[in-house]
């Protein structure tokens, strides 16, 4: 086997993963298409209660549906994105008026001290080398009074894909990379270590989950959702002919009685500067 799969928060390998929105919209459409029980901006709404009037950055905007979707909504405050990628950037601005989008890195934010009343982490600390420096950094871009919320996915986030991921590793050693990535994403900020750190960083913190799942329909939803990922990218195609029939021989089990439905625990930490 060729390929090894880096920390989740492996730079080189993040700059790759999202050097445009292609494998992160499929992950994108998948929750959309099959989401079923309560809705992540439903409970993202709930948790900041805005007025419409905040200046609210949003780091690791991507391809910048969050604040965009706060502009088309009549949010009259500042509204900015911030995200590494200058392709995620790119598309963003191409995508969405109403915001400012700037391509920069979570710890190193151009902005003056205590210029937000709201600051979003959506998903995306999992991916930077130091959460410490991060939130740091979000601390101190954020006005006295100023509100934080990070986004994350669980330690046992989709655990009956990922167990069959692992099932279907013993098929085929070539999915061993593959099976590596929820501990990976685990290991570098969920619930296990990330409500510690915003209480490092802020001096208060609240966690709060939101239980809900994906309902597949066939296997091939799923098999794309798979193939988005950075470890699935990094095979050749030999690898990846071995991997499919795996997957698809275990999948194919998990099928037999109609659709397939996949939990999923987001993780939502609120603090106050």
């Amino acid at each position: 086997m060729t390929s090894k799969l880096p920390a989740a928060n492996d730079p080189a390998q993040v700059e790759r993963q999202y050097a445009t929105d292609q494998h992160l919209q499929t992950r994108i459409d998948t929750q959309r298409r099959y989401s079923v029980g309560r809705e992540l901006e439903a409970e993202v709404d709930r948790l900041l209660a805005l007025d419409g009037s905040e200046a609210l950055l949003d780091v690791g905007s991507g391809p910048g549906h969050f604040p965009g979707r706060l502009a088309a909504g009549g949010h009259s405050g500042q509204l900015v994105g911030a995200d590494l990628s200058g392709g995620m950037v790119q598309k963003a601005r191409a995508s969405f008026g109403g915001v400012e989008f700037v391509q920069a890195g979570a710890d190193a934010l151009p902005f003056p001290d205590a210029t937000f009343d709201v600051l979003t982490a959506r998903h995306m600390l999992y991916h930077v080398p130091s959460v410490p420096a991060a939130l740091e950094e979000f601390r101190r871009v954020l006005k006295p009074g100023g509100r934080f919320l990070a986004v994350t996915n669980a330690a046992r986030y989709m655990p009956e894909l990922w167990d069959a991921v692992d099932e279907a590793a013993t098929l085929e050693a070539t999915l061993i990379p593959l099976t590596q990535i929820r501990g990976g994403v685990a290991a570098a900020f969920s619930e296990a270590n990330g409500e510690a750190w915003v209480q490092d960083a802020f001096g208060n913190a609240q966690p709060a989950v939101l239980d809900n799942a994906l309902m597949f329909p066939a296997p091939e939803p799923v098999l794309a959702y798979l193939e988005s990922h950075s470890a699935w990218l990094a095979l050749d195609e030999t690898e990846k002919r071995r991997g499919r029939a795996a997957l698809n021989e275990v999948l194919a089990q998990r099928f037999r009685a109609g659709p397939w439905t996949v939990s999923k625990r987001t993780v939502f930490i609120t603090a106050a500067r």
